[in-house]
């Protein structure tokens, strides 16, 4: 089998109501998608957040075997693409190495240890309202009653607003659901200490990305320093970027995106490193329906760290932003059921695209 064409669309969803977290607000949902079509008739799609350059696809992708995704890999890293945008085109290649042998992606990866995975819902942003803890308590209150067991609420607006609210979310939804937040790097170190000592009287299962991603020392200052776990990492683009962070255990979870990490192929390494280490992984995701999928085949083969019998819950980030290339690309879209979703059976990726919706999206 050998690939005969790559194409490559940028897409931009734009939304009706803009959102913010702590370091900006989202006007668009903006994503890199491959396509890789071979001669035998079987093509693979792949996301990435930026889209290799036309010559490095040219000289390291077409003409190759699809099985050879190491060597591919190695090729376009060392043609200087980075991690994000050799994602696109290494998700492709094991959607297509699974249609292949007819079998979905996680028994490529060495079987499922779960076909359903327990979703915590990610939405809880700032938006343009009169009273913003009227509006988060609403809302937090909507996953609760959809069946969510677990939810993300994004922070970093300073302690007035991070403190009040995220009390009021926890008195809304009581203590029996999980509950996280997350910074989105918009503080320094010491005032991530300082909000954090007070966001952890709410009872919080995560303080997500307090400060910079790449900062090892100011983690290991924060993790220190609360009685919180710390999460973070989902920036970093390759094993040698997490090397550190993993090593030294600046991070309780580290987080890494399958489409900025270096897609399915980087992530194990990254995963085999934070297991060597005995540092959790649960994947971040935030993308389109091939992101969800391929996240959903990885989570499906996350083995539980330890195996105890109440072990700490493996949990898919269930986007609740508004986003058309998350909801409306697959034609058979993965979608929670009281908070639960289950792993797509179908070979690969286990999705197929709604070409219709590519293209209404697709620009440039």
């Amino acid at each position: 089998m050998k690939i005969t064409e790559v194409k490559t669309y940028s897409t931009s969803y734009p939304v009706k109501e803009p959102f913010s977290n702590g370091m900006r607000t989202t006007r668009e949902r903006a994503f890199g998608i491959v396509e890789i079509i071979t001669d035998a008739g079987i093509s693979g799609w792949g996301e990435g957040a930026s889209l290799p350059a036309r010559r490095a696809i040219d000289n390291n992708v077409v003409g190759k075997n699809p099985f050879d995704y190491e060597l591919i890999w190695s090729a376009l890293n060392y043609a200087g693409v980075d991690g994000a945008g050799i994602a696109a085109i290494d998700i492709a290649l094991w959607d297509i190495m699974g249609k292949a042998l007819k079998q979905p992606l996680y028994a490529l990866l060495g079987g499922a240890v779960r076909q359903n995975v327990q979703a915590y819902a990610t939405g809880l942003f700032r938006r343009n309202v009169p009273d913003h803890t009227v509006a988060l308590v609403n809302e937090a209150k909507s996953y609760a009653d959809a069946g969510f067991k677990a939810m993300k609420m994004k922070v970093g607006f300073g302690p007035d607003y991070d403190i009040k609210n995220v009390a009021a979310v926890r008195r809304a939804i009581g203590d029996d659901i999980l509950f996280a937040v997350d910074a989105n790097c918009a503080y320094d170190c010491g005032s991530a200490i300082a909000v954090g000592k007070e966001m952890a009287k709410s009872n919080l299962l995560w303080f997500e990305e307090p400060i910079a991603p790449d900062d090892v020392e100011g983690y290991l200052e924060v993790k220190r320093a609360l009685n919180i776990r710390i999460s973070g990492a989902e920036q970093l683009r390759n094993r040698w970027a997490f090397r550190r962070m993993i090593q030294e255990r600046a991070m309780d979870i580290i987080q890494p995106d399958v489409c900025v990490c270096g897609g399915i192929t980087e992530y194990r390494k990254i995963h085999a490193m934070a297991s060597a280490n005995h540092v959790r992984v649960i994947p971040h995701m935030f993308g389109t329906a091939i992101r969800l999928a391929a996240s959903m085949h990885l989570l499906a083969t996350l083995p539980d760290q330890p195996r105890a019998h109440e072990p700490f819950p493996t949990l898919l980030e269930y986007d609740m932003s508004e986003n058309a290339l998350r909801t409306e690309l697959a034609l058979n879209p993965i979608v929670h059921k009281h908070g639960v979703v289950a792993v797509p059976q179908g070979p690969g990726l286990g999705i197929d695209i709604n070409r219709e919706v590519l293209q209404k999206y697709t620009v440039g």
